[in-house]
């Protein structure tokens, strides 16, 4: 990604979280044909709203129209869309795991034998610190009522998780 791009979204991502009071980071960011075309995906610890979108893609435009030695973002020739991971998006940044503690996940894992495992349950504790980040997922039976299945609950560390998905509960 092209560094002026880079500092005017994480000098945007400041300012917006200070001025809102939120913890907004960056989860993910794709910038595409040479910079026409900039996609950022951003996460709170208590969620992003539509208004905290809007107000940090506007804050970004404008850093970036400001941009003088770049011609192209200067005349705003670009696409920028800035959104929240939406339903069904897999974890990318560890932080994620805060913002979904107590929920249902299933997460795709590698046991100790590098064996690929799957386990759907609640998501009951995330240690991020430390030498060897970790989550504890709690198993549930499937059905009408959410029961845990009796089974221990299980501790995997994040570099053992190949895939992390919240998943809704109607």
């Amino acid at each position: 990604m092209d560094e002026m791009i880079r500092r005017a979204i994480d000098e945007s991502i400041a300012e917006v979280a200070v001025a809102t009071g939120s913890d907004i980071y960056l989860v993910e960011a794709d910038v595409r044909g040479g910079g026409r075309i900039i996609e950022l995906t951003i996460e709170a610890d208590k969620g992003v709203s539509i208004d905290q979108c809007a107000k940090l893609s506007r804050t970004i435009r404008a850093r970036l129209e400001a941009c003088e030695e770049n011609l192209m973002l200067a005349a705003g020739d670009f696409e920028l869309m800035v959104s929240s991971p939406g339903i069904g998006e897999p974890i990318r940044v560890s932080r994620q795991y805060l913002r979904h503690l107590g929920r249902k996940m299933k997460v795709v894992y590698l046991d100790s034998e590098g064996e690929r495992k799957e386990i759907e349950g609640k998501l009951t504790e995330a240690s991020l610190e430390g030498e060897e980040p970790s989550i504890t997922i709690e198993p549930v039976v499937k059905g009408k009522k959410k029961k845990t299945s009796g089974r221990e609950p299980l501790t995997l560390r994040l570099a053992d998780v190949v895939k992390a998905v919240v998943q809704t509960e109607w």
